[in-house]
C-alpha cells in the first residue's frame, strides 16, 4: 500500500543528533519550550509530538549527554523539509546548558505487532484537570481502553511502571505502556494517533516493541 493510499504512513520519526553536556533531570517541559520556539506550528498541530530524549546516561540531578543522545520528533512526512531546515544547528537552552542540534535523519515507522510507548498520560484534559494523585493502574487501563475501542482496535494492553514528570502544567501521573497483537493497519494508526494527553511533552508516542532503544527505554 502506497503513502498516497495510506494517509498513517506518511508520518515519520525525524531524528537529530546532540552536542552538549548534560539536561537537568526534568527536562521535557525546557525542551518543548525551545522546540516551540523554532517551530512555532508543532503547537497546534495535533498529531506532530515530541519524543522523550534518547541516549542518556543518569547523573546527580541530571543526564549526561552522550554521542548516542537523539531528539527525534513525530511528524508527518510533508514537514520533513521544513523542520529540517529549522532545526538543525540550533541551540536549545536547558537548563544551564546549551545544546547544539545536529543534522536530521529521518527514521521510517515500521509494521509491527508489538508497540511500546514510555509514559502514556490521561492527566492533562479540559475535563479532567491535573490530579494530586496518581491514577490506579485499573483506571488507567480503562481509559486507554475507551481511547483503543473509539478507534477500533482491540490490542492486548501490557502495564508497565507507573511514571511521573514535573511541567509547567503540573506533575504529569501515568504508565509505560505495550501493546500487542496489531495489525499492520492497526500499528500505524496508533503510531500516528498514539493514546492520552502531553504528546508535545513526549507521552502517547508509541514506536516498535524491537527498537525502543532508537527513542529511549523506561527508567
Amino acid at each position: 500500500m502506497t503513502d498516497a493510499a495510506n494517509p498513517a504512513e506518511q508520518f515519520v520519526d525525524l531524528q537529530f543528533p546532540l552536542q552538549g553536556y548534560a539536561v537537568p533531570y526534568e527536562y521535557i517541559d525546557a525542551l518543548w519550550a525551545e522546540v516551540r520556539g523554532v517551530l512555532p506550528w508543532m503547537e497546534t498541530d495535533g498529531l506532530a509530538g515530541l519524543h522523550f530524549l534518547s541516549g542518556l546516561s543518569p547523573g546527580e540531578g541530571e543526564w549526561y549527554i552522550s554521542g548516542r543522545t537523539r531528539l527525534a520528533l513525530r511528524l508527518a512526512r510533508q514537514q520533513v523539509d521544513l523542520t529540517s531546515a529549522a532545526l538543525s544547528g540550533a541551540r536549545l537552552q536547558l537548563g544551564a546548558n546549551q545544546i547544539e542540534v545536529g543534522a536530521a535523519n529521518v527514521r521510517e515507522l515500521t509494521h509491527t505487532a508489538v508497540l511500546y510507548a514510555r509514559f502514556v498520560t490521561f492527566a492533562a484534559t479540559a475535563a479532567a484537570p491535573l490530579a494530586e494523585t496518581p491514577m490506579s493502574e485499573a483506571d488507567f487501563q480503562t481509559l486507554c481502553q475507551q481511547q483503543l475501542t473509539a478507534m477500533g482496535l482491540t490490542p492486548r494492553l501490557i502495564c508497565g511502571k507507573a511514571q511521573r514528570a514535573q511541567t509547567s502544567v503540573g506533575a504529569l501521573h501515568g504508565f509505560s505502556l505495550m501493546l500487542a497483537g496489531l495489525g499492520a493497519d492497526a500499528t500505524q494508526q496508533i503510531q500516528r494517533h498514539g493514546l492520552g494527553d502531553e504528546r508535545k511533552r513526549g507521552c502517547g508516542i508509541f514506536v516498535p516493541h524491537k527498537s525502543m532503544a532508537a527513542v529511549g527505554t523506561l527508567e
